[in-house]
């Protein structure tokens, strides 16, 4: 039937029951869904409705596409509802409690608004921290906690309990609803209303969800209320593949789904179709370190390929440049851009293959939303130091400088703002105006007097010494540091900022060339939907679901991969699918990338390699 392997047929044809369908990487578990949705679509004795869950949008998409494919004359009024949890839970709102979608709050919206009220509590927070935020707020609706319980790893636990309390007071005067919402509310409303409840049981008597792994408490909790009593639960999913801990996802519901329905039957898809033996007989002998998951032993087709490399570096620059110089060599031997991608654990390191990139002029897309490291403010921030130090040196008085106000005060040099605005209306050259204006204390005159002439030792340097002067001599990395205390908030990720573009600086000794290519990357970076065949940027999280002919996994080194804040045992089995996930991207070669230092200090190869 359809051309499945005996365990996919096997599954496909299980028809009442709970089903659960362990699918290795590249197993086929699309085709499995998509036969088992048309073989209940056929069954006209039921005639009834099928729902089929996915993560995505686009996976819903492709789901339906390959069901039509494979029965192509069936009648357009489908028994089939392809959809994922947001859009069907939705779906039951809008006809339970009349919700529609202008009530929707888009993300730009929730954001914005919890922005506001951070500013309101004194907290002036960049994007990526903004967003871990938001994270952890619908960590909190999608694990079913009370906030009271809850304790923010980025702002204080006082704090984070009025911004919960803030942001659902305003939803509620104005009646309006977010993604996180979705979910809690429809569950609320079949765990209390019957016959709603009794409405969607009897539309969806038999569901199918993929990418089970991914699942969280409230979306479980809401699909066993759906399936009781009959349980016709098909599941699809990997253990080995659980790796969005922090959104509420983990290996535990999967693991648990047999306790929590005694009846299930179970099929593991086996044959990897993806990937070669060398990386399948790799990928499993990584994963098998990890103690919660199901045993299995996942096999291929019987092709060997080339055996996994492992490729050396001196520090981030240089691996940049190893693996750029790879890849253009592929490129050139006529490997298609389209099919090679550039993995890595952290966003931040990013930087380093844009960089490399650009200047070898290969194609890239980056396929994570969040801004780059030349767009966060400690760049903005050291970019002003640069052009203020430049304009100093100039000694033209061209009026109000913005970026000699911005940084004046970094780290506090007792400026008020006052005398700020004044320059400002004035248009005059905060450092001209300090000599003359007798309302200012001598301390504070001595304290410009002072910057003024490290703005004049800076202009003389090349870029990455004038960073390490900024951070250390002229107090910067103190600034970082009291303004963390004050929120109270871990330095530790914004240094580790600064120290990723002191080492970017490296190859470009003019401050104004460093920014132009700033610039440059940042506008690279953005440009998603470029035409032609370009490399992939990506990271771990964001792999999942890709296949790539040629895969280089960078940063394979301790405190990256596994990550230094990853220190329990739990922690570090969701680095390792994290680590697996990566390896199964590849069909045919994986490149591997250790380092010898990173930012000028030791670097172990990760524990994983071994």
């Amino acid at each position: 039937m359809y051309d499945l392997n005996k365990n996919q047929r096997m599954a496909a044809e299980h028809l009442n029951g709970p089903m659960m369908v362990l699918a290795g990487p590249g197993s086929g578990k699309t085709a499995v869904i998509s036969a088992r949705a048309v073989l209940l679509a056929d069954d006209t004795a039921r005639n009834e409705g099928v729902l089929v869950i996915t993560y995505s949008k686009a996976a819903a998409t492709e789901m339906e596409r390959r069901f039509k494919a494979l029965s192509p004359s069936r009648d357009p009024v489908s028994p089939i509802t392809f959809g994922t949890f947001h859009s069907v839970f939705f779906r039951m709102l809008k006809r339970g409690r009349n919700y529609s979608l202008d009530q929707i709050f888009s993300e730009n919206e929730r954001k914005n608004l919890v922005r506001g009220y951070l500013s309101e509590m004194k907290y002036s927070l960049d994007d990526e921290t903004l967003s871990l935020v938001i994270n952890e707020m619908s960590l909190v609706r999608n694990e079913l906690l009370n906030p009271d319980d809850f304790y923010s790893a980025n702002i204080s636990a006082e704090d984070f309990r009025s911004l919960c309390r803030l942001y659902d007071e305003y939803k509620r005067e104005k009646s309006r609803i977010d993604f996180d919402d979705m979910l809690c509310h429809a569950y609320n409303m079949l765990g209390s209303d019957a016959d709603e409840l009794a409405y969607w049981r009897a539309r969806f008597p038999y569901i199918m969800i993929d990418e089970f792994q991914d699942i969280n408490k409230v979306q479980y909790e809401t699909v066993k209320l759906l399936a009781a009593p009959e349980n016709n639960l098909f599941v699809v999913g990997d253990d080995d593949q659980s790796i969005y801990r922090f959104r509420g996802s983990r290996p535990e519901f999967l693991l648990n789904f047999p306790k929590d329905f005694p009846a299930t039957k179970r099929v593991t898809l086996s044959t990897n179709y993806r990937s070669t033996d060398s990386i399948i007989t790799y990928a499993n002998g990584i994963i098998s370190g990890n103690n919660k998951r199901y045993d299995k032993k996942i096999s291929g087709t019987g092709e060997r390929g080339p055996v996994p490399f492992v490729l050396k570096s001196e520090d981030q620059n240089s691996e940049a440049s190893l693996i750029s110089e790879n890849i253009r060599d592929m490129w050139k031997k006529g490997a298609d851009l389209d099919e090679i991608a550039v993995i890595y654990r952290l966003n931040i390191q990013a930087r380093a293959f844009m960089d490399a990139f650009l200047n070898m002029n290969i194609p890239f897309r980056c396929r994570d939303e969040s801004p780059t490291i030349y767009d966060h403010w400690i760049t903005t921030d050291l970019f002003a130091f640069f052009r203020a130090a430049q304009r100093v040196a100039s000694r033209v008085d061209m009026g109000y400088d913005p970026d000699a106000a911005r940084i004046i005060n970094k780290p506090f040099r007792f400026i008020s703002k006052a005398f700020l605005q004044k320059v400002k209306n004035e248009n005059k050259d905060i450092f001209s105006v300090y000599m003359n204006d007798p309302m200012l204390h001598a301390a504070t005159k001595n304290n410009i007097e002072e910057l003024y002439h490290d703005l004049m030792s800076l202009s003389r340097m090349e870029t990455s010494s004038a960073i390490r002067c900024i951070r250390l001599k002229m107090g910067y990395n103190g600034h970082i540091t009291d303004t963390c205390d004050y929120r109270k908030l871990n330095p530790a990720g914004l240094l580790e900022i600064a120290d990723e573009l002191q080492d970017a600086a490296k190859q470009y000794p003019s401050p104004m060339d460093f920014i132009a290519h700033a610039a440059q990357a940042s506008e690279a970076a953005r440009e998603t939907e470029k035409p032609g065949p370009a490399c992939t940027l990506t990271t771990l999280h964001s792999a999942k679901g890709l296949e790539f002919e040629h895969v280089f996994i960078a940063g394979v080194v301790e405190e990256i991969l596994p990550h230094m804040r990853s220190r329990t045992p739990s922690a570090i089995e969701e680095e390792r699918r994290l680590f697996y996930v990566g390896i199964t991207r590849a069909k045919r070669e994986l490149f591997l990338s250790t380092l010898k230092s990173r930012y000028d200090k030791p670097a172990k190869p990760s524990r994983f390699l071994k």
